[in-house]
């Protein structure tokens, strides 16, 4: 395995597409060519820079650096025909792809689905209850256990499963019962998936079964000689495991990534793996040039590389390498420190203020919208709206997490339940909500002295009606409404029906929160529940969905958003907030230990609480997420590429810790010497009191238009409809109907139908051999057996024999102009009318629009309104009278239908 470190800003995307063009250059085809990294959007942005480059190879002979070789031209030229077909994807599209290659030797279905994680843990959850319901048989084996109490150590470590294959217990009987829990629903929720369904995980698993099967790895050797995988910092054990096997079995596999920006361990991501790579693998050349960030901030990004990695913080020597700066511009950097001996929430408030003035001056020389301010949490983000509100600092806030907690979508999960079930936590939720304010006396909410008093009532309900009528005929009518309509319509009328006080719920929400009740809507539509209680349920599983964020705000302004979605971004001006903020120290339900390899299976052992290795192991995790806090830290100031702003609070009778710690460090601390100089600016702000206005009250909704409340009617038939579609609605269907219309088929009777039509539209002779061969070959007949195919062409050559024996006869032949299966297409009221003339020809002046029918009765009638509309369609294209002609082959006979007949069925539906 060849391993590249990249520092940010380095041009790693530029060094990935290079190596393409040198591999394709040197033989290897695009298609044999697995480009994977991290995300989907870096896989399309990949797939588009090898495209382009690709194309300015053959256009200008060259691509930065590199030269095209006139016998190298028709390899490019197949690459570009080949790139639309190449994998460049996601780690897991990629494991998805070769899984494909050879479902069945690894028992499973080749199209199988791949889930979220959320719908993992669903249905991991429900298999879990399950367990608890049988467990409370006295014949089942895990009868008389607290299993309840074991549901987050068991729903966590269902989170951890991409970090090892098989999890042990670590020292303590605990360990093991707990152990033994988990292995018996996740072993119901394996068998729950089935040969179908992959969460992201499993499909880690199954990758890791592949490699190990010769048959199904020589599929994949056979379709990928060189693999070059982006980000590797970012892999997980399993996926690590996965490239290592396909590197052993001979497969090419080149990996660039930065151990300084792994920071998603949350995602299950293990440094590790890289380091890993480091010592076994080919180190290339690091790539030690940044085209990002100016001189100050590359002397600053190196100074606290240098730092970190001399004391192993986060990063060793060899993952550090220092780079040197091609931009000319000079930059700037700022260090501000907000002290005081008062409480971090009162500093941070004052800093926030200092930091949005700061980017106001700053502002003439880099406008707002090319601004961004980084947090570690979201936690921090009050502080500067409130700051840039009263600053008139214009803002936009990126996407968060937490999207379905929103209080407003709680709102209406609330309301849905307290509908259908009156009672505890949903009713008392539903009336702290803007669906429970009373119209007596004005709307106002109520008060929590108020919802209590209600919830310890014997009935609620009762008493609810008692006090405050209003809120008691709202829920009566929201609990009425809801179970007469689909879940997706119920949602609606929740949002938008005049429910309070004459105001819909949607008008008590900020337009924020406007954008992401609207964004449900837009997230339910394309799959919309069977039921309330499935969507109640939905709703809840998608709670636990932590990294769903709320709708991004558009608009121009200085973008605020967390570190880990700023990775891959970059602005020319990046503010770092809350420097002085400390690791989030929540103990885990249960820790893991060390890794290791039993034979080709990777083991992690667990502990839980009380048990005798827990703190070890939690000191283990502690000093990880420490080490990943720093490398944080770093990701977040190189994210800057002319300024960079850093700001923080310091409490001198505290310990200064987290990020403000490493800078006084390294002499940028509160207590080092004030400066302010063109490139670089480091001050102290003693603390200040500073009136942060509260957020604007949201503009008063204009008045509707006249015509907002008008709503279209419904339509008698569809935007595009066709004769024989109205012909199925008013009336029973044939006997056996005519399958050319679109009826129902019958056993054979649509193939029997559909042969007879084209033979006569491409006047072929049943006599003929070789046409009557075609004719069975047609794909109407493929899902018939040999017999059945044989009965269904003797039927077609009888009506066929009968057709031609109407030729020269009923039916004039031979013909001046003649056209088969002639489309026509009639606008009438809101609807076009579409359908196929079987025939329309003229002998001599004469025209002659015939439909040939296969029916075993005789009842013209049936197609009056079919007719009357070809005949109509005529009349306007050409200006044409034809004779109109019901060609009943079975009987051999050709009926002339009146016109005026056909005219009344037309003008009955005509609006």
């Amino acid at each position: 395995m060849k391993v590249r470190v990249a520092s940010a800003g380095t041009g790693k995307t530029s060094a990935l597409v290079r190596r393409y063009l040198e591999l394709i250059a040197s033989g290897t085809p695009l298609r044999r060519i697995a480009g994977v990294t991290f995300t989907h959007k870096a896989a399309d942005e990949l797939r588009v820079r090898v495209g382009l480059a690709i194309a300015e190879v053959l256009q200008n002979g060259r691509y930065q650096g590199y030269e095209l070789l006139p016998k190298d031209r028709r390899a490019f030229e197949e690459a570009q025909r080949e790139l639309p077909g190449a994998i460049l994807s996601t780690i897991h599209s990629f494991m998805a792809h070769c899984l494909r290659l050879s479902a069945p030797l690894l028992h499973l279905d080749p199209d199988f689905v791949v889930l979220g994680e959320w719908e993992a843990r669903a249905l991991f959850e429900e298999e879990w209850k399950t367990l608890c319901y049988l467990a409370r048989d006295p014949a089942h084996p895990f009868y008389g256990r607290d299993l309840e109490a074991w549901e987050e150590p068991l729903l966590y470590l269902f989170g951890r499963r991409s970090l090892a294959e098989t999890f042990e217990p670590a020292q303590g009987e605990a360990n093991a019962e707990f152990l033994e829990v988990y292995k018996a629903v996740y072993g119901a929720y394996q068998a729950r998936l089935g040969a179908a369904l992959l969460p992201l995980a499993e499909l880690e698993q199954k990758a890791l079964e592949l490699v190990r099967h010769p048959g199904a790895l020589e599929r994949v050797q056979e379709r990928v000689k060189v693999l070059l995988v982006d980000e590797y910092q970012d892999v997980n054990p399993l996926q690590g495991a996965f490239f290592g096997a396909l590197r052993r079995a001979g497969l090419a596999v080149e990996v660039v990534g930065d151990p300084k920006q792994s920071i998603y361990a949350f995602r299950n991501a293990d440094v590790e793996v890289f380091r890993q790579a480091l010592q076994e693998g080919e180190r290339l050349p690091p790539l030690q040039k940044t085209y990002r960030h100016s001189r100050v901030l590359v002397r600053f990004l190196n100074r606290l590389t240098q730092h970190l990695a001399e004391q192993g913080r986060g990063f060793g020597p060899e993952e550090a390498p220092p780079v040197e700066g091609v931009r000319p511009e000079q930059g700037r950097l700022e260090v501000h420190w907000v002290v005081g001996e008062r409480p971090l929430e009162a500093l941070r408030a004052y800093e926030a203020w200092v930091l949005a003035e700061r980017l106001r001056a700053l502002s003439v020389e880099v406008p707002f919208s090319q601004m961004a301010v980084l947090v570690r949490a979201y936690g921090s983000v009050p502080f500067l709206e409130r700051a840039f509100q009263t600053t008139g600092v214009p803002y936009v806030l990126l996407q968060g997490r937490g999207y379905y907690e929103r209080v407003e979508v709680r709102d209406l999960y609330h309301a849905l339940k307290a509908a259908l079930d009156p009672r505890g936590l949903s009713l008392a939720a539903f009336l702290r909500s803007p669906f429970g304010q009373p119209e007596e006396g004005g709307l106002r909410p109520l008060t929590l002295s108020e919802v209590e008093g209600l919830l310890r009532s014997s009935d609620p309900l009762q008493a609810l009606g008692q006090r405050f009528p209003s809120i008691h005929r709202r829920l009566l009518r929201i609990g009425e409404e809801i179970r007469n309509r689909a879940p997706l319509e119920a949602l609606q009328f929740l949002l938008r029906a005049p429910l309070i006080g004459g105001r819909a719920y949607q008008d008590f929400l900020e337009p924020r929160a406007r954008e992401n009740v609207d964004a449900l809507l837009f997230y339910f539509a394309p799959r919309p529940p069977v039921s309330l209680e499935g969507l109640l349920e939905r709703l809840e599983h998608l709670s636990h969905q932590a990294d769903a964020g709320d709708v991004p705000q558009s608009g121009e302004g200085v973008q605020v958003l967390t570190v880990h979605r700023a990775k891959g971004l970059e602005w020319r001006l990046v503010a770092v907030f809350d420097l002085g903020r400390g690791l989030d120290r929540r103990e885990a339900p249960l820790y893991l230990g060390g890794r290791d390899l039993q034979g080709e299976r990777l083991v992690q052992r667990l502990a839980l609480p009380e048990t005798p290795l827990f703190e070890e192991y939690k000191a283990r995790a502690r000093r990880l997420e420490e080490e990943e806090s720093l490398r944080l830290f770093y990701v977040a100031a190189s994210r800057a590429r002319d300024v960079l702003v850093l700001t923080g609070s310091v409490n001198p009778t505290r310990r200064v810790e987290g990020w403000a710690g490493v800078l006084e460090e390294m002499g940028l601390g509160h207590q080092s010497r004030p400066y302010d100089q063109s490139s670089f600016c480091l001050r102290t702000w003693p603390f200040q009191e500073v009136e942060l206005e509260p957020p604007p009250a949201p503009p008063k909704r204009p008045s509707p238009s006249p015509w907002a409340e008008r709503r279209f009617g419904f339509e008698p038939f569809p935007p595009i409809f066709s004769p024989s579609a109205y012909k199925r609605l008013e009336a029973e269907p044939l006997p056996l109907p005519d399958p050319a219309e679109g009826e129902e088929p019958l056993g054979g009777a649509r193939a029997v139908g559909t042969l007879v039509h084209y033979a006569i539209g491409q006047n072929w002779h049943p006599g003929r051999p070789d046409e009557m061969a075609n004719l069975e070959a047609q794909e109407v007949m493929f899902p018939y057996d040999p017999e059945e195919r044989e009965a269904i062409m003797a039927e077609v050559r009888e009506l066929l024999v009968r057709y031609h024996a109407l030729l020269g006869e009923a039916l004039p032949w031979p013909r001046d102009e003649d056209y088969a299966e002639f489309a026509v297409a009639l606008p009438i009221g809101s609807t076009i009318w579409q359908g196929v003339i079987d025939r329309l020809y003229r002998v001599g002046e004469r025209w002659y629009l015939e439909d040939y029918k296969t029916d075993h009765e005789l009842q013209p009638e049936r197609y009056h309104f079919q007719l009357g509309l070809y005949l109509e369609a005529v009349r306007r294209a050409w200006g044409l009278e034809p004779e109109v002609r019901l060609v009943y082959l079975r009987f051999g006979q050709v009926l002339t239908l009146d016109k005026s007949l056909l005219e009344a069925a037309l003008k009955a539906i005509r609006p």
